[in-house]
């Protein structure tokens, strides 16, 4: 399995249907065909990322948000 993100292949699971990247330090959730992507925040919680509703590689529907 890949990172949906990066493409990583160095995942972690999390627990049921739930997984980390540590490349790129995302969780992401997957079930019923959908992946749903969350940024790990600096307090150790999650924000899930939104994405763009046209057909691209899931590599360029996500909207990066960074604090700053």
């Amino acid at each position: 399995m890949n990172c949906p993100l990066c493409q990583a292949r160095d995942i972690g699971r999390i627990g049921r249907e739930r997984y980390y990247c540590r490349e790129c330090c995302h969780e992401w959730t997957k079930g019923d065909g959908v992946v749903n992507i969350y940024e790990v925040l600096s307090d150790g919680s999650v924000e899930r990322l939104e994405t763009k509703s046209e057909p691209l590689p899931l590599s360029h529907q996500v909207i990066r948000r960074r604090a700053g």
